[in-house]
């Protein structure tokens, strides 16, 4: 074999894997799917559970109280700026970083969960 003969089928095959290559890429991100949430069994309100998970969980002493400077979530205009900016859903529902001195049992969770995934309804 000549040696041009080498360096073209030594092309011709990177040039193939290549091109495997980036179609098994493309078919891989094809098969990714992001799974749809759970659908909720009651849309739940701040006026009726969500309020008391937020006083007991939110409201301590150096916390969301009113009296801390990092918000007030004694009312639903108080957190209403955590929600809109899409921090409360953030820290709670993905990062699962809140409550800090504390923790949410499954099913207040699930209540705040699904509280954010219908648009945190106020009544």
């Amino acid at each position: 074999m000549r040696p041009d003969s080498k360096i073209i089928m030594s092309r011709k095959f990177f040039i193939v894997s290549g091109i495997w290559m980036l179609g098994l890429s493309v078919w891989r991100c094809t098969q990714d799917q992001v799974p749809m949430p759970e659908p909720c069994d009651e849309v739940n309100t701040y006026n009726g559970a969500i309020r008391e998970i937020l006083r007991n969980k939110c409201n301590t002493s150096g916390c969301h109280d009113g009296a801390s400077g990092v918000g007030n979530y004694n009312s639903y205009s108080g957190v209403r700026r955590v929600l809109e900016s899409g921090e409360f859903r953030q820290e709670v529902v993905v990062r699962k970083t809140m409550p800090k001195d504390g923790f949410l049992s499954e099913e207040e969770f699930n209540l705040l969960k699904c509280w954010s995934e219908n648009g945190f309804p106020e009544n």
